[in-house]
């Protein structure tokens, strides 16, 4: 028998792995793309949404006076990255550029719109685009309509409010175009016009640079529109960032549904919720307890809630308890949720129940809980004088009409002279201040006419500032900057376009406010 002896070459050239090209079609092409977006995926280099990590904030430093950072990770880095990986194949481009180019806005996937002007010229398939602006010469004004959210005394809550204005523009109008090199064929886009711009909202959105750059956005949005007719395997059906973020105005807000009033019932689900094993007989105790006091009061006293829905209540509040367990909140989420339960309280007793989930359940860090304990503290002076008044006072509080419109007459002027945004603001105090002088009606007067006089100011200040890149987180920002006290802070949390901002802008408004929170109490 003869054996047959393979050469050190040989076992090299068997032992060597094959060549495999990553893709979706196989089953190895998918592993390698896998393993290349693992190791993408834990660079630093590349946005954030690709990556293995994020940073999140882990406390206020009082000492060094910054936020501390701590790394989390991200279950979508890897994933990110392979979808970015598979465009990157599809177009025949580099996946560090596609990377660079991608956008997230609200959760959906957009192209920068230099990088579709870049995928249109480096094609093959036309000439460079090139832009035809014209008009310019003359200016046209463009009615549009606005909606604004304003507090109604009858329903207690924000409500929409429709108003129509007037936008004046320069009547431009510009067209892509591009010379097809396999025809000889000029193909154009749809022109893109003010017009347009006015009446599909994307002008007066605050802090659009279509009020600042004109120009340059109608080329964007000229190209883009060229793109998506002439060569969508390009875009491969993903609009501009800016489309996006332009979108987001083209549909009317729906309004904030009605929030339940801050009555034993709510407060009752806050404490049950989430309270330790140990402490749960004792917690239920106090829930039916209390929900006993409650069915005792008078029909005004329950704050709108039946005996039935107390009832109810009772069952949801013990299923809470024998409910799965939920994930662990953070401590700004607790901070944010005890804070609008404290200040939709009505009365000292509701303030006290929305305080007291915050010393049970813990989960607090030292500055938060400082903070809670301070507003707590505001919001209770607040409430001692107006606790059960006696018949005689309730009878001297009444407002003198005649003086209520002296002031509110005095106060109107005032307002509709103020030159600038400081001295509105000054106003505004002077308004609280006269509260109490003031009758329902007429301080429901002064209140349109501030809202009316604000919004022009605001809109003068975007339209003339340098920095126009101001959004509504920016001028959130600025206001938490500029506050004295804790209610003006708590103003932009409550406002309903906080609900519309992304994790980062919430995430930017914390830090604002711990900061301002630290500057004011220390």
């Amino acid at each position: 028998m003869t054996s047959q002896m393979m050469t050190t070459e040989q076992l090299r050239t068997q032992r060597k792995p094959d060549d495999v090209e990553a893709s979706f079609n196989t089953y190895r092409g998918f592993q390698a793309m896998s393993h290349m977006a693992e190791s993408l995926a834990n660079s630093t280099i590349i946005p954030e949404a690709f990556r293995n990590t994020i940073m999140v904030k882990d406390g206020y430093d009082q000492r060094a006076k910054k936020w501390n950072f701590r790394p989390e990770p991200n279950p979508n880095g890897v994933s990110n990255c392979i979808i970015a990986l598979n465009m990157a194949q599809r177009l025949g481009a580099d996946p560090m550029m596609i990377m660079q180019n991608l956008y997230l806005v609200d959760g959906r996937p957009s192209w920068s719109s230099q990088f579709i002007i870049a995928a249109i010229n480096s094609s093959g398939r036309y000439s460079p685009l090139r832009f035809d602006i014209t008009g310019g010469e003359e200016e046209i004004e463009l009615p549009y309509a606005v909606t604004e959210w304003a507090y109604s005394q009858e329903t207690r809550k924000k409500e929409p409010v429709e108003s129509n204005q007037v936008a004046r523009v320069k009547n431009y109008k510009c067209i892509a175009w591009v010379v097809e090199k396999a025809t000889g064929e000029r193909l154009e886009s749809t022109p893109i016009t003010m017009e347009m711009a006015v009446k599909e909202g994307w002008y007066q959105k605050n802090g659009s640079k279509w009020q600042s750059m004109p120009e340059q956005m109608l080329r964007y949005r000229a190209a883009s529109f060229f793109g998506r007719i002439y060569a969508p395997d390009l875009l491969m059906g993903l609009r501009t960032q800016e489309e996006e973020l332009d979108s987001m105005i083209d549909i009317t807000p729906e309004p904030t549904p009605q929030e339940e009033p801050t009555t034993l019932a709510n407060i009752q689900k806050n404490v049950v919720k989430n309270v330790p094993a140990n402490d749960q007989n004792s917690a239920s105790n106090d829930v039916e307890e209390k929900t006993c006091e409650e069915v005792t009061k008078t029909p005004s006293e329950q704050s709108e809630l039946s005996v039935e829905e107390l009832k109810k209540l009772q069952i949801d509040a013990e299923e809470s308890i024998k409910g799965s367990q939920t994930k662990k909140p953070t401590s700004a989420e607790l901070r944010k949720e005890y804070l609008v339960s404290m200040n939709k309280a009505k009365n000292l007793e509701e303030l006290d129940l929305a305080y007291r989930p915050s010393v049970i359940k813990g989960g607090l860090t030292v500055a938060h809980e400082a903070y809670l304990k301070s507003t707590y503290l505001q919001l209770k002076e607040k409430f001692k004088p107006a606790v059960q008044p006696a018949k005689e006072e309730q009878q001297t509080s009444v407002v003198n009409e005649i003086k209520s419109n002296a002031i509110a007459g005095g106060l109107k002027t005032s307002i509709k002279d103020a030159p600038n945004l400081e001295v509105m603001a000054e106003i505004a105090q002077t308004i609280r201040d006269n509260k109490p002088n003031l009758t329902t009606d007429h301080m429901a007067e002064i209140l349109q006419v501030y809202g009316a006089r604000k919004t022009f100011l605001e809109n003068q200040q975007d339209m003339f500032e340098e920095d126009t890149d101001v959004t509504w987180t920016d001028s959130a920002i600025k206001r938490i900057e500029a506050a004295k006290n804790q209610d003006d802070i708590n103003a932009v949390y409550l406002d309903p376009e906080y609900d519309e901002q992304s994790d980062k802008d919430k995430q930017r408004l914390d830090i604002a406010s711990q900061k301002r929170e630290a500057e004011l109490f220390g």
